[in-house]
């Protein structure tokens, strides 16, 4: 009984240690997204329109509120080239202009339709997008306390592309691919495009969560934390801006 007990002990002490050990790390990354966004201050105006790429810059451990990035920039072209097939000016603006007017939602919002009304596929014929729409929903119903509802109301996976075409277009800025007149062009095009579409930021990261699990057929479990901090920590760029 006294090995178990020390065993237990043991155990427990790991377990605060690492719980620990995380917050420090999670309040030194966001006292260095702070120092960024300092050091690189930006109107509020523009602030805002940054906020539709915010998904994925908190996925990245990127400040949402400013242009420049804490990535090796070396380290950025090669993200682009192998995820995006990005390597000049020319590739940049085609992957942005594909985001802009067509996306994979061009594709896959039939998909969501037909799985909203309830049909079923196999895998043979729709990969993991089924199983990962499915879990998709679970995880956001326990871990945010969404609603069917609120999955009803949304029929696009646009945020998906928005949202990226954002980050492209940081990146692409970042790695000189792009002027920052022409990346401010784009990330204005996918907040005015997504304006009209979504009536909250609920919405849009459903929208975000949807296109996540269908297109890309990934698991949003890596995603959930930051949609918890966007949607509900008070200083958050969403709580700061209305998605209007």
């Amino acid at each position: 009984m006294k090995i178990v007990g020390f065993i237990v002990a043991i155990v427990i002490l790991l377990i605060v240690g690492l719980i620990m050990a995380s917050k420090r790390i999670e309040k030194k990354d966001k006292g260095s997204l702070v120092e960024m966004e300092m050091t690189n201050p930006l109107p509020k105006e523009k602030q805002h329109l940054l906020a539709y790429g915010a998904n994925l810059s908190l996925y990245r451990s990127e400040s949402p509120r400013v242009l420049p990035v804490k990535v090796d920039h070396e380290e950025l072209k090669e993200g682009l080239s192998s995820a995006w097939d990005i390597s000049n000016p020319e590739e940049a603006a085609q992957i942005l202009e594909w985001l802009l007017t067509e996306g994979h939602r061009a594709k896959y919002e039939p998909l969501l339709m037909a799985l909203q009304a309830g049909q079923s596929f196999t895998q043979e014929e729709v990969g993991k997008s089924q199983e990962c729409y499915k879990s998709a929903q679970d995880v956001m119903m326990k871990k945010l306390s969404f609603a069917k509802s609120d999955f009803d109301r949304v029929n696009t996976i646009a945020a998906w592309d928005f949202d990226r075409a954002v980050n492209i277009a940081r990146w692409s800025y970042n790695v000189g691919y792009i002027t920052e007149e022409q990346a401010w062009g784009y990330i204005e095009r996918a907040a005015d495009a997504a304006r009209p579409i979504f009536q909250s930021w609920k919405d849009y990261f459903i929208s975000f969560a949807f296109g996540r699990a269908i297109a890309y057929e990934g698991d949003i479990y890596d995603i959930i934390w930051d949609g918890k901090k966007l949607l509900g920590e008070a200083d958050s760029i969403w709580n700061e801006f209305s998605i209007k």
